[in-house]
């Protein structure tokens, strides 16, 4: 790689940042944090940035610069917060560089406090991409760390895919803001069903996109005790 090319990079890397969204457990006596979902920013914005993130994961070498600094941030956030669970998203495209197992390993030190969201953009559509995923899974799974699938039923986690898998994870997170087009029966209805699919395979169900009291309380009433959006919080800067 070109230095210039390094030099661009590297500023980039320097421009990212970390927010934090709390996954709620809501109990008899209320709600309580269960856990942080890390989110990866850009300089000042609100989103995940995903021109640059696929810039970064394009090449062996600049996924190593990311991860350098993915490890140095998430390791500084776990060793100031001992007590505090986080949830950290990886994409299959992530997975193609040794970097990223390696980032994963040494993450693994922390592997009680620490869970693996999958997210949804690579898809797994030929032997190459399938033997990727199996791997990536069986290898998180090694070194002791939670799996989830994030964002079920978008990008390659389509319900035919997440069942076939479900046995992989030890969590789903299914998100409201996809399903604002449907009306409140119907989506109370796919979300039956999910509670049903998760109680089956013993696996935890995260509703995201609570988005105010109504909804936060319909998903409580339908056994949903796990309840991520901004009507618990926005995204923070700092924990």
């Amino acid at each position: 790689m070109e230095e210039k090319t390094i030099q661009s990079i590297s500023k980039k890397v320097q421009n990212l940042s970390l927010a934090f969204q709390p996954i709620w457990e809501i109990t008899g006596s209320g709600a309580v944090i269960k856990s942080y979902e890390i989110l990866l920013r850009y300089a000042d914005g609100d989103f995940f940035p995903f021109e640059i993130f696929n810039e970064l994961t394009r090449t062996e070498e600049a996924c190593k610069l990311l991860n350098q600094w993915y490890g140095n941030k998430i390791t500084y956030y776990l060793s100031k917060y001992p007590e505090v669970i986080f949830n950290l998203n990886v994409d299959l495209q992530q997975m193609q560089y040794t970097s990223t197992w390696e980032l994963l390993k040494v993450l693994s030190q922390f592997k009680k406090r620490i869970a693996i969201e999958m997210t949804e953009f690579y898809q797994v559509s030929n032997l190459e991409h399938k033997r990727l995923f199996f791997e990536s899974m069986a290898y998180i799974r090694e070194l002791g760390m939670p799996l989830a699938f994030d964002d079920v039923g978008n990008g390659q986690h389509s319900i035919s895919f997440v069942t076939k898998n479900i046995h992989l994870v030890d969590m789903v997170k299914i998100s409201l803001l996809h399903l604002q087009h449907l009306d409140p029966i119907t989506v109370g209805l796919y979300v039956d069903i999910w509670v049903r699919i998760a109680k089956d395979a013993k696996v935890d169900l995260v509703i995201e996109g609570i988005e105010n009291q109504t909804t936060a309380d319909i998903m409580t009433s339908r056994g949903i005790i796990f309840q991520q959006g901004f009507f618990w919080s926005k995204p923070i800067q700092e924990i």
